[in-house]
């Protein structure tokens, strides 16, 4: 059965494994990318500009479809990109400015800041991949380590409960876990917290952010490639901040504007589009965007709760599809 949906949104893609990648949650091989691309109908894909052309002369049709790439990831460039050159395809990719260095070579230990790597979200990611047997042995160390660091005490359960129905209803392939994870980090611990258990848990693994650093991102040499290859480079915030919508307007307008320039500098334009880390915004992050002139933006989900209003030729909230729902049906 052919891929049925019909409105006009990207599809996602994050995490990719071979030889030199390791297999994560959600990971996907070379063949795995090529199946979904099959599948959904290479007929279907336009390229960026193109994308960018029917937006902006509202023309995008209901059988349009864009391929996205997520947060700059180096497996997206080695296992990803030699399959869209074969299919001759273009993609978006949405990267955040915190991971990459001023330099040609890998970005493995850039966007430090006082010894601190900007991408622990990915480093916490390859952390509980490598020091754990599966995932379900991270979340019960995770959350023994929550309940003995009393963090969280006096939390709301039928507000954890809440959260966690809705994540799982917007992302079915999250487990009760995976969605109960994401509430504890992003809500009841927060940022400072969470960070905190998680490099006690790192520690007593012995596991050293440096080294798990190593290959996770790409570098600017590999964005301007891509630019220069007909690729569109897009917005993902400076440091991916996974409750974006909870900082003030003037740390999001921080957040956008060293991404914008940082990627103006790098591709030698400026940028036209972006997606949301983590689906988090607000209709303070609709504005800056506007403000920096992105007229093209894409949310996480398929679900269409938007905030603001959309224009003929500007859209901040186009739908997207996770690649791991597909992978589900083609399952």
């Amino acid at each position: 059965m052919a891929y049925s949906k019909k409105i006009p949104h990207g599809i996602m893609f994050h995490h990719f494994h071979n030889e030199k990648h390791l297999k994560t949650q959600g990971s996907i091989s070379s063949d795995d990318f090529k199946k979904i691309l099959d599948y959904i109908g290479l007929e279907r894909v336009l390229s960026p500009l193109e994308w960018l052309e029917r937006l902006s002369e509202n023309k995008l049709r209901p059988e349009d479809l864009c391929l996205t790439f997520d947060d700059g990831l180096l497996s997206q460039i080695d296992v990803a990109l030699p399959v869209l050159e074969s299919y001759g395809l273009k993609a978006f990719w949405f990267v955040y400015s915190g991971v990459f260095s001023d330099k040609d070579g890998p970005a493995s230990l850039a966007g430090q800041a006082g010894g601190e790597i900007i991408g622990n979200l990915e480093i916490y990611r390859l952390f509980r991949t490598k020091y754990f047997d599966n995932l379900e042995e991270f979340y019960r160390a995770f959350f023994k380590e929550v309940l003995k660091s009393g963090l969280v005490n006096g939390a709301d359960p039928e507000s954890e409960e809440k959260t966690i129905g809705e994540l799982r209803k917007i992302f079915p392939f999250y487990s009760k876990n995976d969605a109960k994870f994401r509430f504890l980090r992003d809500r009841a611990l927060g940022k400072e917290n969470y960070e905190k258990l998680m490099s006690s848990m790192m520690e007593e693994y012995g596991a050293v952010k440096s080294d798990l650093a190593k290959n996770l991102w790409m570098s600017d040499k590999n964005l301007k490639q891509l630019s220069d290859a007909g690729h569109l480079i897009g917005l993902h915030s400076y440091s991916h901040p996974t409750a974006l919508a909870d900082l003030s307007y003037k740390s999001q307008f921080e957040e956008y504007q060293k991404n914008y320039l940082h990627l103006e500098r790098v591709c030698g334009q400026k940028p036209l589009a972006m997606s949301h880390p983590c689906n988090s915004y607000n209709e303070d992050t609709l504005k800056i965007l506007k403000e920096l002139g992105i007229y093209c933006g894409f949310q996480s989900n398929m679900f269409s709760g938007k905030i603001g209003k959309s224009s003929t030729n500007c859209d901040l909230e186009i739908a997207r599809e996770d690649h791991a729902n597909i992978t589900r049906a083609l399952r």
